[in-house]
């Protein structure tokens, strides 16, 4: 495979220069303190309960929720947990897509997996707040962002008929457009959450891994030969270009070809 010389991606994070913060729960004034080094323009408001929060939910970036008191009976995480899930329930049936972060008398790993098992949240203890909180708001808000601009680039993609493919940090396709779906022979739904190397024989997962990757990670883009799977086992040759996003998410650019540089497993 033979890399092609570009520019380099930028890879500057985008600050908000505004940022409407709602607390649930009593106080927010450590809370506002929280983003007194911010350099972005933060207004924070609380209200009492999360009921009263419900209508302002169109009109923030993010919430932010109070622990609720722990009872002293040892039944307190358990009821912590349970509050913790229905209160989420409730933001995610409104809002969907708001950005959340909770925070929580004790961070149990039980807890984190919970609160993390919804899309947009993060989870932190109360005691922490005050030094870790506007980094977690910001890298969560970021983050968001950059979803958010990567569904809208795919969307725009699908009209040109482009082979593209958004692999997340994890290395598993976020993002498939209907072309590059179809040309590994499958449903695009059903890739979200393919691991981008079952869909290259072993020879092209071994030459982007030494090759392709590395120089992504420093910022350029990278093109070559390749072959694909199928999810019928197939193998077809292909041009494929590889690039970088701003959070280390890959995109992946797939044309068919009739020709490869490598053979077919």
């Amino acid at each position: 495979m033979r890399p092609t010389a570009a520019v380099p991606v930028p890879t500057v994070r985008t600050q908000p220069s505004q940022l409407r913060l709602l607390v649930v729960g009593q106080g927010c004034d450590d809370i506002d303190r929280a983003f007194d080094d911010a350099t972005t323009e933060t207004t924070v408001e609380s209200v009492p309960t999360l009921e009263d929060a419900r209508t302002r939910f169109d009109d923030i970036d993010c919430l932010i929720v109070q622990p609720t008191t722990v009872a002293d009976d040892g039944s307190g995480d358990r009821e912590r947990r349970t509050d913790v899930i229905d209160r989420l329930e409730t933001i995610r049936s409104n809002a969907p897509e708001l950005p959340v972060v909770v925070l929580v008398n004790e961070q149990t790993s039980d807890l984190v997996r919970t609160v993390r098992s919804y899309d947009w949240t993060d989870v932190l203890e109360r005691d922490d707040a005050f030094a870790r909180l506007a980094h977690r708001v910001l890298d969560l808000l970021e983050r968001h962002r950059l979803a958010v601009l990567s569904r809208r680039s795919l969307a725009s993609l699908e009209f040109t008929g482009d082979a593209i493919a958004i692999v997340d940090s994890d290395g598993d396709v976020q993002f498939a457009s209907r072309s590059f779906a179809i040309q590994f022979g499958t449903d695009r739904d059903d890739l979200t959450g393919t691991p981008w190397r079952a869909l290259f024989t072993d020879a092209t997962v071994a030459h982007l891994e030494s090759g392709a990757l590395p120089a992504v990670a420093e910022g350029w883009r990278w093109a070559g030969s390749c072959t694909g799977r199928r999810q019928t086992g197939a193998t077809f040759a292909a041009r494929i270009r590889l690039g970088g996003l701003e959070d280390g998410s890959l995109v992946f650019a797939v044309d068919e070809s009739a020709e490869s540089d490598e053979p077919a497993e």
